[in-house]
């Protein structure tokens, strides 16, 4: 069988899922012959042999001999070499990378006679969650949660002035506040973000708008929170919308509808085709007369899958071809965007049963704050 490799930090979901280490620099991960092999600088040798998960050879990556590769051409020795020397001493000649493998490191590795093909994914196994993923994913979820609540706690506390702007405390309450605060809440339990998306009006018609400026009474504010726990490296993703005051009879059935959109999609969430979710919601809004165009009304797909990455597979989307098996961990977050009422965006993230979803979520999806 070909060998497989990652030339990576720990910041690198693929090898943080391969050693369950937390390493800051690159350092070298190979399956050879059914065994796993670690290498790595001085740096991080004695850590990372106590770290280690049982039966793992961790080599120091100094020791490996260079002398028989051939010359580098115009450049300095780099750890792609060090790679390619420890493979062929295996006598490897055919090795399988992942997708977001650096290009200089491919070309090193060919460079030095190895053939290398690119799998995508690198650990199919990865969609199937164990336990251990569930309950960390689960963790991150409580953070998020928390988060969510203090966030709530700020606009309920806010009052609503003459021209329609929330005051808190004196001041101005802004998307960057609450967002301070969510990021806050993050870091005090082991958990970081830095992307929370607090946006308002005329922002929250664009998904990935992060949010800026004051934000205002009967307008919808999206609140999306996607904390990554620094400790296991799982993230959790949430969004809820919610109005201060008293939100436009528009404004409350685009609510309704989303909802509804996302319990029909949570009801398809089985083993089973991705799509039928995305499917189920888009069925709805059709029904409901909500149309979508290039930049207006439900403009992304209904979810996709979770863990080490924010984004992994499979999506929900009507393109999708992928399938849902028990074990995987995806979101559903149906949404509406229209440039004169904004936004309303809905996300659970769920774990994927025999029979159907647990949805690891459950917060109040309350929609008016008084």
């Amino acid at each position: 069988m070909p060998a497989r490799l990652l030339i990576a930090s720990s910041e690198e979901s693929d090898m943080r899922y391969a050693t369950g280490l937390d390493v800051p620099d690159p350092f070298i991960w190979m399956r050879l012959e059914s065994a796993e092999h670690i290498l790595v600088s001085k740096l991080e040798y004695s850590r990372v042999r106590r770290e280690a998960r049982r039966g793992v050879k961790v080599v120091l990556w100094d020791g490996v001999d260079l002398s028989g590769l051939r010359k580098a051409a115009g450049r300095k020795r780099n750890v792609a070499d060090i790679a390619a020397a420890y493979l062929l001493s295996y006598n490897a000649t055919e090795i399988v990378v992942p997708e977001r493998f650096w290009a200089q490191h491919l070309e090193t590795l060919r460079e030095h006679g190895l053939r290398v093909r690119i799998a995508s994914p690198f650990f199919e196994q990865r969609k199937v969650k164990r336990q251990d993923e569930i309950r960390h994913i689960k963790a991150t979820g409580a953070v998020a949660k928390r988060a969510l609540r203090r966030a709530l706690e700020m606009l309920r506390d806010a009052t609503i002035e003459w021209d329609d702007t929330l005051i808190l405390d004196g001041e101005r309450l802004t998307s960057e506040r609450v967002r301070e605060e969510i990021e806050r809440v993050f870091v005090s339990h082991g958990c970081a973000s830095g992307q929370t998306i607090v946006a308002c009006g005329a922002q929250s018609a664009e998904p990935h708008n992060r949010g800026s400026g004051p934000l205002y009474a009967g307008v919808p504010i999206i609140l999306d929170l996607f904390p990554r726990d620094t400790r296991t490296g799982y993230y959790f993703d949430m969004t809820r919308t919610v109005v201060k005051g008293t939100p436009s009879a528009q404004l409350k059935r685009m609510h309704a509808t989303v909802r509804r959109a996302q319990q029909a999609a949570l009801d398809a969430v089985a083993p089973g085709k991705a799509r039928l979710a995305h499917d189920a919601c888009a069925g709805v809004f059709a029904r409901a007369g909500y149309a979508t165009s290039e930049e207006e009304g439900f403009i992304h797909s209904t979810g996709h899958g979770l863990g080490l990455d924010i984004h992994e597979a499979p999506r929900l989307s009507e393109k999708s071809d992928e399938r849902l098996e028990a074990g995987y961990v995806v979101t559903v977050e149906p949404g509406l965007y229209y440039k004169e009422l904004g936004g309303v965006r809905i996300e659970d993230t769920v774990l994927v049963t025999k029979t159907g979803c647990v949805n690891l979520t459950n917060v109040p999806k309350t929609f008016v704050i008084p």
